[in-house]
């Protein structure tokens, strides 16, 4: 494991959350889109009060608010299919009104890592339709590659699994993989599949209690990561 700053630059393929890492949404379009979706479901009004929302997905985000409202599971899991295809059309309609913020520091290691050759990707709880959305808003869709998101997989360290095996089709079987995020969730599911993580407090979660997961590298914000040198040529790319 690469546990130095001097290093964290060194691996073949890098997966981004999104999230709390890559950027903020200062809306409310996601959360009212859950509401949607689970007063139809449920037949009343509900919220995501009491349901842990980061570091979830957004398949998960809904079973457990369903759980914790008392909805059966066979009211709304035969219909996990319309009820992603419901919360992404709610987002999609009020595209317009997501207002993200890039994160500290995220277009420079982006930038960086893009001119250097190497692989990004995203693993994260979003749907793709609605965190396609997100990056497009924040101008970021750009850098990545490939993406495994939340779409019919409830659990985070499937969805890791899933970028991981994507990363190593393209990068080779025994590329060097990290994931970054911002919470407690993204290192327990990088541990469930051998992957180093990079824990950056840009979200909810404090430094103190990202380090309590032991995360190869622990960062206040992606700043704290130093830019080496770049070869001529990839110099020129990032110029270019």
């Amino acid at each position: 494991m690469i546990r130095d700053l001097a290093s964290w630059h060194t691996y073949d393929a890098y997966l981004f959350d999104i999230d709390g890492t890559l950027l903020t949404c200062t809306d409310a379009v996601h959360y009212f889109a859950f509401c949607h979706v689970l007063e139809t479901i449920a037949g009343r009004p509900l919220t995501l009060e009491g349901v842990t929302a980061h570091g979830n997905t957004d398949l998960g985000i809904l079973r457990d608010a369903l759980i914790l409202a008392g909805v059966a599971e066979d009211r709304w899991r035969p219909r996990r299919h319309e009820i992603q295809d419901m919360l992404c059309a709610f987002v999609r309609n009020r595209e317009t009104e997501l207002c993200t913020t890039v994160l500290p520091g995220v277009h420079t290691i982006l930038d960086y890592l893009s001119a250097k050759g190497a692989l990004l990707g995203l693993a994260t709880g979003n749907l793709e339709a609605i965190g396609q959305m997100k990056l497009k808003r924040a101008g970021l869709l750009r850098y990545f590659q490939f993406g495994s998101w939340s779409n019919n997989l409830e659990l985070r360290a499937h969805v890791f699994a899933a970028a991981a095996e994507k990363a190593r089709t393209l990068a080779g079987a025994h590329a060097s993989i990290v994931v970054m995020g911002d919470t407690p969730a993204d290192i327990i599911a990088a541990r469930k599949n051998g992957l180093d993580v990079i824990a950056v407090a840009t979200g909810t979660y404090t430094s103190d209690r990202l380090a309590a997961e032991r995360p190869d590298l622990c960062l206040n914000s992606l700043t704290d990561l130093p830019i080496p040198a770049l070869s001529p040529l990839a110099a020129h790319a990032l110029r270019a």
